[in-house]
């Protein structure tokens, strides 16, 4: 059966990145400094723009499509690419912090830029580049000044949220062992908002959607969002670099704190425990260590239990989509939009 979402994202996607490709967006990014100094990190940014799916600036053109109508699609490009500058941003400064040398199989912004501190100094700047130009093209679309103002305020609220979450994070890899608890929490600030409700709310907020709606959409995307990441981080151990586009050691080398670790933590012996973390958490961890921790997760049902919470999460967003007042074509696409993010491969 075809997934309208799918169709949706890969016509969407064309429409984005005309823009990128046609001038459009260099054009704009240009306007936030005239100085010539700034051309070739402006044209980084483009450049590590490239290659993504556009999935948030599609939930954007969603959210405002099922309140405002999908033949009003035109209006809500380009302000939509303001998840797209930030997206790039973020990541630069991301692997970062994961000392990721590659980013959808290229070298991410900071190998590109330099070696070294230039090169991690100058990913730094380009990337809170792409965090200003989002908040611009906001401010300098269309919509009414009242509408504007709302929308900024929700992407300034879920911009800080994102950055609350990398910082739990970011604790998470110091801190020992985590509750799920504290994880779940995790993936609703860093990956729920920023992934999936964030843009879609954002759509919503520039179509003029009514409060209650807004919320009900905002704790749908919560959910398909903690879903996608739980699927995400049982990708990051049991899938394959080809899917991924990185390392399939990152995870475990960096040692992630995820539900299927914390599971396990919480059903394992000691002597489990023990051989489990001889490997999982150190830098210099190879393919078998990788198998190891993969039998080690699957025989102490952490897998299972991860996959049942997927199913839970997707129950949730399912009830709430029922109660979301909008015609069968956006209902159709959401659900579609919740088959798409909680069965993905890559």
């Amino acid at each position: 059966m075809n997934n309208l979402f799918i169709e949706y994202l890969n016509e969407y996607r064309k429409k984005c990145d005309t823009l990128f490709t046609d001038g459009s967006i260099k054009e704009f990014l240009s306007t936030l400094d005239t100085s010539s100094n700034m051309d070739k990190y402006i044209d980084a940014l483009i450049r590590h723009s490239d290659g993504g799916k556009r999935i948030r600036a599609c939930l954007v053109a969603l959210g405002y499509s099922i309140f405002k109508g999908f033949d009003n699609i035109n209006n809500i490009v380009f302000p939509s690419l303001s998840y797209e500058l930030f997206q790039t941003g973020i990541l630069a400064h991301d692997d970062i912090i994961d000392n990721s040398d590659y980013r959808r199989f290229k070298p991410s912004m900071h190998k590109d830029l330099g070696e070294g501190h230039d090169g991690i100094s100058k990913s730094i700047c380009v990337g809170d580049l792409g965090i200003i130009a989002a908040i611009e093209i906001l401010q300098n679309s269309t919509f009414d000044d009242s509408i504007k103002l709302r929308a900024i305020t929700h992407q300034n609220k879920v911009f800080s949220q994102t950055i609350a979450g990398e910082l739990k994070d970011i604790e998470f890899s110091y801190a020992g062992r985590a509750k799920e608890s504290d994880i779940l929490s995790m993936y609703r600030l860093k990956t729920a908002q920023y992934t999936v409700s964030g843009p879609l709310v954002l759509g919503a907020i520039l179509a003029g959607a009514d409060e209650n709606q807004i919320k009900l959409l905002s704790d749908y995307g919560d959910s398909v969002g903690i879903c996608f990441q739980i699927r995400d981080d049982i990708l990051g151990l049991f899938g394959s670099e080809k899917e991924l586009g990185k390392s399939i050691l990152s995870d475990m080398c960096e040692g992630k704190k995820t539900v299927l670790v914390s599971h396990f933590d919480s059903n394992a012996n000691e002597d489990l425990k023990q051989t489990f973390y001889s490997v999982y958490g150190k830098a210099t961890s190879a393919e078998d260590g990788l198998n190891l921790v993969r039998r080690l997760i699957t025989d102490c049902g952490s897998l299972k239990y991860a996959e049942g919470m997927c199913v839970k999460y997707v129950n949730d967003a399912t009830v709430i989509l029922e109660k979301i007042d909008i015609n069968a074509e956006g209902k159709k696409l959401l659900l579609d939009l919740l088959e798409y993010m909680t069965n993905r491969k890559n």
